[in-house]
């Protein structure tokens, strides 16, 4: 009987976790996006270095940005936040 209300109990704690899904627009790393309502927001975890060279044959200076990658994409690969928000830290 022990036992049993161990298992009913354990299972009830997964189930109510299952249940709340973790938003990036509640995550620390998420970043605002300016134009739309947090539609395109940004992850600050997994940063992408951009080579820009708009003036690289006048000057030959390479620049470089550094940009993130949208939260819809991180969500979607397992190797990065994954659809269960490996990362997630609540703001």
């Amino acid at each position: 009987m022990n036992y049993t209300l161990l298992i009913i109990s354990y299972y009830y704690f997964l189930s109510v976790n299952a249940i709340k899904p973790k938003f990036c627009i509640k995550c620390k790393f998420f970043q605002k996006d300016i134009f739309t309502i947090n539609k395109f927001g940004k992850c600050e975890l997994f940063p992408t270095d951009k080579e820009i060279n708009y003036s690289y044959l006048v000057d030959g200076k390479k620049d470089r940005i550094t940009d993130y990658t949208y939260c819809s994409i991180a969500r979607k690969f397992d190797n990065m936040c994954g659809p269960e928000a490996k990362f997630y830290e609540k703001k």
